[in-house]
Protein backbone atom coordinates (compact mmCIF):
# COMPACT_ATOMS: atom_id res chain seq x y z
CA UNK A 1 0.00 0.00 0.00
CA UNK A 2 1.10 3.59 -0.61
CA UNK A 3 0.21 6.84 1.08
CA UNK A 4 -1.54 9.15 -1.33
CA UNK A 5 -3.62 12.30 -0.99
CA UNK A 6 -6.42 10.90 -3.17
CA UNK A 7 -8.80 8.80 -1.04
CA UNK A 8 -11.13 7.70 -3.85
CA UNK A 9 -11.31 7.73 -7.62
CA UNK A 10 -14.58 7.66 -9.56
CA UNK A 11 -13.85 6.02 -12.92
CA UNK A 12 -16.35 7.33 -15.46
CA UNK A 13 -16.58 4.94 -18.38
CA UNK A 14 -15.61 1.34 -17.69
CA UNK A 15 -14.40 0.40 -21.15
CA UNK A 16 -10.92 -0.90 -21.86
CA UNK A 17 -9.14 2.20 -20.55
CA UNK A 18 -11.39 2.67 -17.53
CA UNK A 19 -11.18 -0.91 -16.33
CA UNK A 20 -7.39 -1.01 -16.68
CA UNK A 21 -6.97 2.25 -14.74
CA UNK A 22 -9.43 1.06 -12.09
CA UNK A 23 -7.54 -2.22 -11.74
CA UNK A 24 -4.21 -0.46 -11.24
CA UNK A 25 -5.69 1.91 -8.65
CA UNK A 26 -7.24 -1.02 -6.78
CA UNK A 27 -3.89 -2.83 -6.71
CA UNK A 28 -2.34 0.34 -5.28
CA UNK A 29 -4.87 0.37 -2.45
CA UNK A 30 -6.97 3.23 -3.83
CA UNK A 31 -10.75 2.90 -3.88
CA UNK A 32 -11.77 2.90 -7.56
CA UNK A 33 -15.53 3.34 -7.89
CA UNK A 34 -17.08 2.58 -11.31
CA UNK A 35 -19.45 5.08 -12.87
CA UNK A 36 -21.53 3.55 -15.64
CA UNK A 37 -24.47 4.75 -17.73
CA UNK A 38 -26.87 3.95 -14.90
CA UNK A 39 -24.97 4.18 -11.62
CA UNK A 40 -22.42 6.15 -9.64
CA UNK A 41 -23.12 9.67 -10.93
CA UNK A 42 -24.53 11.16 -7.74
CA UNK A 43 -21.65 9.79 -5.68
CA UNK A 44 -19.09 11.18 -8.14
CA UNK A 45 -20.66 14.64 -8.13
CA UNK A 46 -21.07 14.85 -4.37
CA UNK A 47 -17.67 13.50 -3.31
CA UNK A 48 -15.64 16.62 -2.44
CA UNK A 49 -12.37 14.76 -1.80
CA UNK A 50 -12.30 12.07 -4.48
CA UNK A 51 -11.36 12.68 -8.10
CA UNK A 52 -13.16 11.74 -11.31
CA UNK A 53 -11.23 10.11 -14.15
CA UNK A 54 -13.29 10.57 -17.31
CA UNK A 55 -12.58 7.66 -19.66
CA UNK A 56 -15.44 8.00 -22.15
CA UNK A 57 -14.84 8.40 -25.87
CA UNK A 58 -14.23 11.85 -27.30
CA UNK A 59 -17.69 11.96 -28.87
CA UNK A 60 -19.35 11.51 -25.46
CA UNK A 61 -17.13 13.94 -23.57
CA UNK A 62 -19.20 17.11 -23.99
CA UNK A 63 -22.32 15.45 -22.55
CA UNK A 64 -20.39 13.95 -19.64
CA UNK A 65 -18.75 17.28 -18.80
CA UNK A 66 -22.17 18.88 -18.79
CA UNK A 67 -23.38 16.22 -16.36
CA UNK A 68 -20.35 16.94 -14.17
CA UNK A 69 -20.70 20.73 -14.40
CA UNK A 70 -20.98 21.05 -10.61
CA UNK A 71 -17.68 19.22 -10.06
CA UNK A 72 -14.69 21.54 -9.64
CA UNK A 73 -12.17 21.25 -12.45
CA UNK A 74 -9.42 20.39 -9.94
CA UNK A 75 -11.21 17.07 -9.35
CA UNK A 76 -11.37 16.09 -13.03
CA UNK A 77 -8.89 13.96 -14.96
CA UNK A 78 -9.47 13.68 -18.73
CA UNK A 79 -7.74 10.91 -20.69
CA UNK A 80 -9.29 11.18 -24.16
CA UNK A 81 -7.03 10.51 -27.14
CA UNK A 82 -8.10 13.27 -29.51
CA UNK A 83 -7.91 17.06 -29.70
CA UNK A 84 -10.38 17.87 -26.92
CA UNK A 85 -8.99 21.30 -26.04
CA UNK A 86 -11.96 23.22 -27.51
CA UNK A 87 -14.14 21.53 -24.86
CA UNK A 88 -11.90 22.61 -21.97
CA UNK A 89 -12.12 26.41 -22.00
CA UNK A 90 -14.10 26.41 -18.75
CA UNK A 91 -11.89 23.77 -17.10
CA UNK A 92 -8.50 25.48 -16.73
CA UNK A 93 -7.46 23.36 -13.74
CA UNK A 94 -8.44 19.92 -14.98
CA UNK A 95 -5.72 17.28 -15.10
CA UNK A 96 -5.01 15.81 -18.54
CA UNK A 97 -3.63 12.38 -19.30
CA UNK A 98 -2.06 10.62 -22.29
CA UNK A 99 -2.74 6.90 -22.07
CA UNK A 100 -0.04 4.74 -23.61
CA UNK A 101 -1.29 1.19 -23.42
CA UNK A 102 -3.47 -0.92 -25.67
CA UNK A 103 -6.09 -3.27 -24.28
CA UNK A 104 -8.46 -5.63 -26.07
CA UNK A 105 -10.14 -8.10 -23.78
CA UNK A 106 -7.37 -10.26 -22.34
CA UNK A 107 -4.72 -8.67 -24.55
CA UNK A 108 -2.74 -5.92 -22.85
CA UNK A 109 0.42 -4.13 -23.96
CA UNK A 110 2.18 -1.19 -22.32
CA UNK A 111 3.58 1.04 -25.06
CA UNK A 112 5.12 3.92 -23.09
CA UNK A 113 4.62 5.41 -19.62
CA UNK A 114 1.27 7.19 -19.26
CA UNK A 115 1.67 10.94 -18.83
CA UNK A 116 -0.35 13.33 -16.67
CA UNK A 117 -0.29 17.06 -16.10
CA UNK A 118 -2.35 19.09 -13.67
CA UNK A 119 -3.27 19.37 -9.98
CA UNK A 120 -3.51 15.63 -9.25
CA UNK A 121 -0.89 14.43 -11.75
CA UNK A 122 1.75 13.62 -9.14
CA UNK A 123 -0.51 11.58 -6.86
CA UNK A 124 -2.33 9.84 -9.68
CA UNK A 125 0.89 8.88 -11.47
CA UNK A 126 2.32 7.51 -8.24
CA UNK A 127 -0.79 5.42 -7.61
CA UNK A 128 -0.99 4.01 -11.15
CA UNK A 129 2.71 3.15 -11.16
CA UNK A 130 2.32 1.38 -7.82
CA UNK A 131 -0.54 -0.59 -9.37
CA UNK A 132 1.53 -1.75 -12.32
CA UNK A 133 0.84 0.94 -14.94
CA UNK A 134 4.03 2.98 -15.56
CA UNK A 135 2.99 6.64 -15.30
CA UNK A 136 4.70 10.01 -14.94
CA UNK A 137 3.73 13.58 -14.11
CA UNK A 138 4.99 16.33 -16.43
CA UNK A 139 4.74 20.11 -16.50
CA UNK A 140 2.12 21.81 -18.66
CA UNK A 141 4.56 22.90 -21.38
CA UNK A 142 5.97 19.41 -21.74
CA UNK A 143 2.46 17.99 -21.86
CA UNK A 144 1.52 20.38 -24.68
CA UNK A 145 4.40 19.12 -26.80
CA UNK A 146 3.63 15.48 -26.08
CA UNK A 147 -0.10 15.98 -26.68
CA UNK A 148 0.72 17.25 -30.17
CA UNK A 149 2.99 14.24 -30.66
CA UNK A 150 0.21 11.83 -29.61
CA UNK A 151 -2.04 13.42 -32.23
CA UNK A 152 0.39 12.20 -34.87
CA UNK A 153 -0.11 8.69 -33.49
CA UNK A 154 -3.90 9.09 -33.35
CA UNK A 155 -4.14 10.34 -36.92
CA UNK A 156 -2.11 7.42 -38.24
CA UNK A 157 -3.61 4.53 -36.28
CA UNK A 158 -7.07 5.06 -37.69
CA UNK A 159 -8.06 6.91 -40.85
CA UNK A 160 -5.23 5.74 -43.20
CA UNK A 161 -5.79 2.11 -42.21
CA UNK A 162 -9.49 2.39 -42.99
CA UNK A 163 -8.83 4.08 -46.33
CA UNK A 164 -6.28 1.49 -47.49
CA UNK A 165 -7.77 -1.57 -45.78
CA UNK A 166 -4.39 -2.51 -44.32
CA UNK A 167 -2.96 -3.38 -40.93
CA UNK A 168 -0.68 -0.76 -39.39
CA UNK A 169 2.41 -2.83 -40.14
CA UNK A 170 1.46 -3.36 -43.80
CA UNK A 171 0.51 0.31 -44.18
CA UNK A 172 3.84 1.57 -42.86
CA UNK A 173 5.67 -0.82 -45.18
CA UNK A 174 3.56 -0.01 -48.25
CA UNK A 175 3.10 3.76 -47.81
CA UNK A 176 6.02 5.04 -45.70
CA UNK A 177 6.12 8.54 -47.22
CA UNK A 178 2.38 9.04 -46.89
CA UNK A 179 2.46 7.80 -43.28
CA UNK A 180 5.26 10.20 -42.40
CA UNK A 181 3.32 13.07 -43.99
CA UNK A 182 0.14 12.27 -42.03
CA UNK A 183 2.18 12.22 -38.83
CA UNK A 184 4.18 15.39 -39.53
CA UNK A 185 1.09 17.37 -40.57
CA UNK A 186 -0.73 16.40 -37.39
CA UNK A 187 2.17 17.16 -35.08
CA UNK A 188 2.93 20.42 -36.89
CA UNK A 189 -0.61 21.77 -36.75
CA UNK A 190 -1.18 20.78 -33.12
CA UNK A 191 2.22 22.09 -32.02
CA UNK A 192 1.42 25.42 -33.64
CA UNK A 193 -1.92 25.54 -31.83
CA UNK A 194 -0.26 25.26 -28.40
CA UNK A 195 2.93 27.13 -29.33
CA UNK A 196 5.05 24.06 -28.58
CA UNK A 197 8.35 23.00 -30.09
CA UNK A 198 8.11 19.93 -32.33
CA UNK A 199 9.90 16.89 -30.93
CA UNK A 200 12.40 15.89 -33.61
CA UNK A 201 12.47 12.36 -32.15
CA UNK A 202 8.71 11.95 -32.48
CA UNK A 203 8.67 9.91 -35.68
CA UNK A 204 11.31 7.47 -34.48
CA UNK A 205 9.42 7.08 -31.20
CA UNK A 206 6.25 6.37 -33.16
CA UNK A 207 7.95 3.67 -35.24
CA UNK A 208 9.29 2.05 -32.08
CA UNK A 209 5.79 2.03 -30.58
CA UNK A 210 4.27 0.74 -33.84
CA UNK A 211 6.42 -2.40 -33.60
CA UNK A 212 3.98 -3.63 -30.96
CA UNK A 213 0.90 -2.73 -33.01
CA UNK A 214 1.60 -3.98 -36.51
CA UNK A 215 -1.44 -6.27 -36.34
CA UNK A 216 -3.90 -3.43 -35.69
CA UNK A 217 -6.63 -3.05 -38.34
CA UNK A 218 -9.34 -0.40 -38.58
CA UNK A 219 -12.36 -0.92 -40.81
CA UNK A 220 -14.16 2.26 -39.74
CA UNK A 221 -12.44 5.54 -38.87
CA UNK A 222 -13.92 7.00 -35.68
CA UNK A 223 -13.72 10.29 -33.79
CA UNK A 224 -12.48 12.12 -36.91
CA UNK A 225 -13.77 15.45 -35.55
CA UNK A 226 -11.16 15.10 -32.80
CA UNK A 227 -8.37 13.68 -34.97
CA UNK A 228 -7.72 14.20 -38.67
CA UNK A 229 -10.51 16.74 -39.16
CA UNK A 230 -9.25 18.66 -36.14
CA UNK A 231 -5.76 18.66 -37.66
CA UNK A 232 -7.02 20.05 -40.96
CA UNK A 233 -8.94 22.79 -39.13
CA UNK A 234 -5.92 23.71 -37.00
CA UNK A 235 -3.67 23.71 -40.05
CA UNK A 236 -5.94 26.24 -41.75
CA UNK A 237 -6.11 28.39 -38.60
CA UNK A 238 -2.35 28.44 -38.01
CA UNK A 239 -1.22 28.46 -41.64
CA UNK A 240 0.25 24.98 -41.65
CA UNK A 241 0.14 22.48 -44.55
CA UNK A 242 -2.14 19.45 -44.26
CA UNK A 243 -2.74 18.18 -47.82
CA UNK A 244 -2.32 14.49 -47.03
CA UNK A 245 -4.77 14.49 -44.12
CA UNK A 246 -7.16 16.49 -46.28
CA UNK A 247 -6.91 13.95 -49.09
CA UNK A 248 -7.39 11.07 -46.67
CA UNK A 249 -10.59 12.64 -45.39
CA UNK A 250 -11.81 13.16 -48.97
CA UNK A 251 -11.19 9.51 -49.86
CA UNK A 252 -12.90 8.30 -46.73
CA UNK A 253 -15.87 10.56 -47.44
CA UNK A 254 -16.21 8.92 -50.85
CA UNK A 255 -16.03 5.50 -49.22
CA UNK A 256 -18.79 6.46 -46.79
CA UNK A 257 -20.94 7.75 -49.64
CA UNK A 258 -20.77 4.39 -51.40
CA UNK A 259 -20.90 2.32 -48.19
CA UNK A 260 -23.52 3.89 -45.89
CA UNK A 261 -22.68 1.62 -42.95
CA UNK A 262 -19.27 3.28 -42.66
CA UNK A 263 -20.78 6.72 -42.19
CA UNK A 264 -23.41 5.38 -39.81
CA UNK A 265 -20.85 3.87 -37.43
CA UNK A 266 -18.38 6.74 -37.25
Amino acid sequence: MIEIAIPRVHVIGMGEVGRRLAGALHRAGIAALPVTRTQGWDEAREDRRGICIVCVREEALAEVLDTLSEVSSERLVLVQNGWIRPLLHDLPNATRGLIWFTSKGEFFQILRPNLFSGPVADDLSLALAAGGLPSEAVEAGVYDRLDADKMGFNCLVGLPLAVHGLSLGDYLESYPEEARAVFDEAVGACSAAVDAEIDVRGWDAFLETARHLGWVRVSKAKALDFRNQAVVALAAEFDRPAPVNTEMLRKYGEMCATTPDLEKEQ
